[in-house]
Order: structure tokens, then C-alpha cells, then sequence
């Protein structure tokens, strides 16, 4: 009984060993796969960064001047205010 008992818990130590060998394995592949994630999120962010920058230059009036001056546009658009009844009622 006492060699049975050495046996199943020499097998139950080396089955814990493969089994901690494994788990290793698969944690580093995680953290390759994790390193990979975060090198692509802050690839990510500086592109988001640039391209809010670029919208904020092409939103600019000075921006849409310097297009229009570009584009030889000359008239100024006439506003139409709402105050008037004629609007308000569709008449």
C-alpha cells in the first residue's frame, strides 16, 4: 500500500509539472498576443490624434477662405432670418 501511494503521488507531481509547463506556454503566447495588441492601440491613438488635428484645420474658417479664395468664390451668401412671419407661418 505505502508503494501504491508513492507511485500515485509521484505520477500526481509530474502530471502538476506538465501541467504548469503548459499554462506557461500559453501565458507567454497571451502576452505576445497582449504586446501586439497594445503596439496596434497606440498605433491607433496617434493616427486618431492626427486625424483630429487635420479636422480641426479643415474645419477651420481660415480653411474655408483660403478654399474659397482657391475655388474663386466671390459672392457672399445673403442670410435668411427666421423672424419673419412669412417663414414662421409657410405662407
Amino acid at each position: 500500500m505505502n508503494n501504491l501511494l508513492k507511485t500515485f503521488i509521484s505520477v500526481f507531481f509530474v502530471v502538476l509539472v506538465i501541467a504548469n509547463a503548459g499554462i506557461f506556454v500559453v501565458e507567454i503566447k497571451s502576452s505576445t498576443e497582449i504586446t501586439k495588441m497594445e503596439t496596434e492601440l497606440d498605433s491607433l491613438r496617434q493616427s486618431n490624434i492626427d486625424l483630429e488635428n487635420k479636422l480641426g484645420e479643415v474645419g477651420s474658417l481660415e480653411y474655408a477662405a483660403s478654399m474659397a479664395a482657391a475655388m474663386d468664390f466671390s459672392k457672399k451668401a445673403v442670410p435668411t432670418y427666421l423672424d419673419s412671419l412669412k417663414y414662421a407661418l409657410n405662407r
